[in-house]
């Protein structure tokens, strides 16, 4: 029986590993690298056996029990899941039970991608990034601005709405290091500068070496057309609203518990 997860981030490693304890052999397919989305993260709070560790400490855990249990990765995008077929960008897979772990992705603002520098995560700015704009009001937004604060990148956060929507001890963190907030001013255009870009908001006009948009996530999950097969929906892209790395690897054990019972 080919069983086949798609993504690679908590939910699907935590899927894999479990499926692999009992000896069932399992393909991981993932566009980009292990964890996915975590890896932009300043900080991981909610595993208290864990402690607080890093984004990149968490990612380097998730790689790690990849490597011990020997979880299949294949590079590939999937595209669409149909009957006993997974289409990928570059290939298309037998697979007998598929389980979508392929989380949610940045909601995006076309008209403010003028360069490069118009960036959805943390990992991707510039080496030579001294001064970014953080674009959102969420969690994702004031970790990105603190994790720049702590890589002594001076952020600066424009905010559409007159109140933050991120969890309060991330807002107390950020006052802690006197990061600069602007509530009620929203981004109206972005241009391409010199060496940088250059922002217009209701208060005026700035310039920056990048952006940061985070202004919240939509589902990500290929197309899916079956009828004879059995399909699992896990992690974020099952509970959007959710969105915690730890209810996504629990998601991920049960799901592996769930298709074992099926199997026997």
């Amino acid at each position: 029986m080919k069983i086949s997860i798609i993504g690679a981030g908590p939910a699907g490693i935590a899927c894999g590993v479990l499926l692999k304890r009992y000896g069932v052999d399992v393909r991981i397919f993932e566009k980009g690298k292990i964890a996915g989305t975590i890896r932009n993260a300043w900080r991981v709070e909610n595993f208290p056996p864990l402690g607080f560790i890093s984004g990149e400490q968490f990612v380097k855990q998730l790689e790690w029990y990849a490597e011990q249990y020997g979880l299949e990765i294949v590079h590939d995008e999937i595209l669409r899941i149909e009957d006993l077929k997974l289409r990928g960008r570059s290939g298309t897979y037998d697979c007998d039970i598929a389980v979508v772990a392929t989380g949610t992705k940045p909601r995006r603002i076309p008209e403010f991608e003028v360069s490069e520098r118009v960036l959805y995560e943390y990992i991707n700015l510039p080496k030579d990034t001294k001064r970014v704009a953080v674009y959102g009001g969420g969690d994702v937004a004031i970790d990105y601005a603190i994790h720049a604060f702590e890589d002594e990148i001076m952020p600066t956060v424009f905010v559409r709405n007159n109140e933050l929507k991120a969890v309060s001890k991330l807002v107390e963190y950020a006052k802690e290091r006197n990061i600069h907030i602007k509530l009620g001013d929203a981004i109206k255009r972005v241009e391409e500068g010199n060496s940088g870009i250059v922002i217009f908001s209701d208060s005026g006009r700035y310039e920056f070496d990048a952006l940061l948009i985070a202004i919240g996530r939509e589902l990500n999950v290929p197309e899916i057309d079956v009828s004879k097969m059995k399909v699992y929906a896990i992690g974020d892209c099952a509970h959007p609203d959710l969105r915690q790395s730890s209810i996504a690897i629990g998601d991920g054990v049960r799901c592996a518990m769930e298709i074992l019972r099926e199997m026997k």
